[in-house]
């Protein structure tokens, strides 16, 4: 029975992202079934059960996790680019809070799985550096959302936790300027190749 009822949802799923994208006449916002904030839940829900259970500790599985929140972070990102077009501003704003939840959520669990990978391929440079960027994304995200929005009040303590753990400090959002979060962004350096022997 959930097989059928899953089948069902991304039947669902598909239909409304054929629909948001043909050239047809627009559907008014009052009317458009892709304004529901569905596509926003699925993603959350990936992300929770992504955190419920982290990779195994190998280079491998956290390499593909993170390739796997990276699809979560565009998903959002084409859904927010969407909902800009197609909803009216009251519906599409709580959905927009929502969706910067879960962009936070999927660059925080980068951030863990980050620091992890780099330490087992003994990168102390990226060690140091990618997850602060990370995480300076994820405040970013959360510093345009509505004071209280649920999800990302969840987020939030989340974070500081994190980034306390690392030695970050978080500015108030006010401060937690794009040219900020770039500044850390900048800093990051990546894991050179291994040379061939």
């Amino acid at each position: 029975m959930k097989r059928w009822a899953r089948a069902g949802t991304l039947v669902f799923l598909a239909a409304v992202i054929v629909a948001a994208l043909s050239p047809a006449a627009p559907v008014t916002a009052a009317g458009n079934p892709r304004c529901n904030g569905n596509v926003a839940g699925l993603l959350e829900r990936q992300v929770r059960a992504y955190d419920r259970r982290p990779p195994a500790a190998n280079v491998g599985a956290l390499t593909q996790r993170y390739a796997d929140l990276d699809s979560i972070l565009q998903q959002a990102q084409l859904e927010r680019d969407i909902l800009e077009s197609q909803c009216a501003d009251d519906q599409r704003l709580p959905i927009d809070d929502h969706l910067a939840g879960v962009i936070a959520w999927a660059y925080m669990l980068q951030a863990d799985i980050a620091g992890k990978r780099f330490s087992l391929l003994n990168c102390p440079a990226a060690v140091s550096t990618v997850p602060p960027a990370l995480l300076a994304s994820a405040w970013f995200a959360l510093g345009s959302t509505a004071n209280g929005a649920p999800l990302p009040a969840e987020v939030m303590p989340k974070l500081r936790t994190r980034a306390s753990a690392i030695g970050l400090a978080l500015p108030p959002f006010a401060d937690a300027s794009q040219y900020w979060r770039d500044s850390l962004v900048g800093k990051a350096v990546g894991c050179p190749s291994p040379s061939p022997h």
